[in-house]
Parts: structure tokens; sequence; C-alpha cells
């Protein structure tokens, strides 16, 4: 069993999520759109995301912003290249 606990972690599983994603905020005729790409890694040359979720077998996915620029009110919240948490902003 214990074998069989180690493989499931090492396990790289496939994911079924899409690459890109948009979050956009809409007020009334103003609309501001943040655009997001997988995270995905070359892994014994096959390009790959998450090898798994929060316990082997879930998939998951990350994803990075590739664009900024969100005014909510009079508050800049997020511009190109100064993230809010790290240099790699993650979601």
């Amino acid at each position: 069993m214990a074998e069989d606990l180690k493989k499931m972690y090492r396990t790289v599983m496939d994911d079924h999520f899409p690459p890109q994603m948009e979050i956009s905020f809409i007020d009334q005729d103003k609309r501001q759109t943040l655009f997001y790409e997988k995270v995905v890694w070359v892994v014994d040359e096959v390009q790959k995301g998450l090898r798994y979720g929060e316990n082997p077998g879930q998939e998951a996915a990350l994803y990075k912003l590739v664009n900024g620029n969100l005014v909510l009110g009079e508050t800049e919240t997020i511009q190109p290249g100064q993230f809010l948490a790290s240099d790699i902003e993650l979601l």
C-alpha cells in the first residue's frame, strides 16, 4: 500500500482546464477585463500543468495574470509588472 501511495503522489495527471481565463468587472458602460494564462511546465519533454490538486487524483491548475490596469472606484489595484503579493502572481 505504501508503494501505491508514493506512486499516486509522483503521477502527473492530465487536466481539463482551459489555457486562458478572463475575469471582467462591469460597471454600467465601463468594462475592465483581467486576462490569465494557465501555468505549465515541461516534464520529460511533455508540457503539463500541476501534478495534482489538494490530494492525488484531483485535477488542479494555476493561472498567471498577463495584463493589469484594474481600477475600482479611485483605487488602482493591479498594474502590469507590479504584482500584489510576489514576483510571480498565480491564481
